[in-house]
C-alpha cells in the first residue's frame, strides 16, 4: 500500500507547510538548474509537496509545469495556491509516484515533452528505483540537454535497520574525550527499511547505496553531470523534528545527483 504520511500527521503537514525556501536559498540548485532550457521551457516536479518549486519555475519564466504528488492535502494547498494566482500554466495531478504507468493519463500524452525534471526527498521512498528513472528518462526531450535533478536521504542515514537510529556517544582511542558520531551499519545491504521519523511511526523507506543511485540513472541512459553530499539545514531539523544542528551536521543529509539525458 502507498505511504501518504502527510494526509495522516497533521504536524508533520504543518511543519512542511511553514517551511519558507525559494530558489535563491537553495544556491547548489539554482547553480545547477539549466536555465537556458529551463525559460520557456515545460518542467516536471515529482513529490511536488505544496508546489513551492512549481511556483518558482512559474516565476523564472517556464512554459508548462507539472506537479505530481501522493499526498491529497498538499496537492489540494498548491492548487489553492495557484487559484489565487490565476496561473493555467501550471497543473497538479495526486500520483503514487511507485506505482504510476506511463501509459495513463495524464502522462501518456507528456512523454518526451519535458525539459527539466525535478525531485525532492522522493527516491528513498521508492521500492523499484530503475523503473522509476527510465520513467523520467522517457518524459524529458532528446536530443535538447534536457536534465534531472534530484535530492535524496543520504545512504549513511538510511543504511541501520534500527527503528530508530541515534547519535552516540563514544570515545575513540588517544582522545581525552568522548564525542557524538552516528553509527553505520548495513550498508551493503539495499532494501526496505521500517523507521520512525517525524512524529510518525513505521515509516517504510528504501536503503540504496551510492553506488547503485549512480549505476542506476548510467543504466537507464542518463550522463552524470554533478554529484553532491550536503550538510543539515536549520528547517530540515524542524521538519525532522530533531536534534542539534551542531551534532546533525557531523553527517551528511541529503545526496544530490544531477544527470543529463544522453
Amino acid at each position: 500500500m502507498p505511504q501518504n504520511e502527510y494526509d495522516k500527521n497533521d504536524t508533520l503537514l504543518n511543519n512542511f507547510l511553514d517551511r519558507k525556501t525559494t530558489l535563491e536559498k537553495e544556491t547548489l540548485l539554482y547553480s545547477k538548474i539549466p536555465w537556458e532550457i529551463v525559460k520557456n521551457g515545460n518542467v516536471i516536479d515529482f513529490g511536488c509537496g505544496n508546489g513551492w518549486f512549481c511556483r518558482e519555475m512559474i516565476k523564472k519564466g517556464s512554459n508548462q509545469i507539472i506537479g505530481v504528488d501522493i499526498s491529497e492535502k498538499l496537492i489540494n494547498k498548491a492548487r489553492e495556491l495557484n487559484e489565487e494566482n490565476n496561473n493555467e500554466k501550471l497543473k497538479y495531478y495526486i500520483t503514487d509516484l511507485d506505482n504510476f504507468q506511463l501509459n495513463e493519463p495524464p502522462f501518456n500524452s507528456l512523454i518526451g515533452s519535458f525539459d527539466f525534471s525535478f525531485s525532492s526527498y522522493l527516491t528513498h521512498y521508492l521500492s523499484d528505483l530503475e523503473s522509476f528513472f527510465k520513467k523520467v528518462y522517457n518524459l524529458l526531450k532528446s536530443n535538447n540537454g534536457s536534465s534531472f535533478i534530484f535530492f535524496t536521504e543520504h545512504p549513511m542515514r538510511t543504511s541501520t535497520k534500527c527503528i530508530e537510529n541515534k547519535f552516540i556517544n563514544h570515545k575513540f582511542e588517544g582522545d581525552e574525550n568522548s564525542r557524538m558520531v552516528w553509527p553505520i551499519s548495513n550498508y551493503s545491504e539495499q532494501g526496505k527499511r521500517i523507521t520512525n521519523w517525524a512524529g510518525s511511526k513505521g515509516i517504510i523507506k528504501y536503503h540504496y547505496t551510492i553506488e547503485t543511485y549512480v549505476n542506476t540513472l548510467i543504466k537507464v541512459g542518463f550522463k552524470i553531470d554533478y554529484l553532491g553530499e550536503l550538510k543539515t539545514e536549520e528547517g530540515q531539523l524542524l521538519l525532522d523534528n530533531c536534534g542539534d544542528l551542531s551534532i546533525e551536521s557531523n553527517r551528511p543529509f541529503s545526496l544530490f545527483i544531477k544527470v543529463i539525458k544522453n
